[in-house]
């Protein structure tokens, strides 16, 4: 195997294992805008709006923000804080968190 054949397969092995590492994510991205428009249409049927708020327990596992459809969660200084300007008031977030530190109002 010579020198040049050796480096070509080795940038086609970078190459295919990045795509299976992010293919996940990209999917995920890619539901997610679907995801947010049926969470507008159920907080609209329903004719009420809670608010979410993260406590100052939250460990910041990032589970909230990843299944989030609206992108509203941000990670701020110490933990996770929900933007309530781009917040479908949904729930997903409150649904999801593993040690239920998100409140209803």
């Amino acid at each position: 195997m010579t020198s040049e054949s050796s480096n070509l397969s080795r940038r086609k092995f970078m190459i295919v294992s990045s795509a299976a590492i992010a293919a996940p994510f990209v999917m995920d991205a890619a539901g997610s805008v679907p995801a947010a428009e049926a969470a507008t249409a159920k907080t609209a049927a329903s004719g009420t709006q809670k608010t979410y708020y993260i406590g100052h327990e939250c460990m910041g596992c990032q589970v909230c923000r990843m299944k989030c459809p609206a992108n509203a969660i941000n990670y701020g200084d110490d933990r996770n804080e929900i933007d309530q300007k781009k917040c479908l008031h949904c729930g997903t977030c409150y649904k999801e968190c593993p040690v239920s530190v998100i409140t209803e109002c």
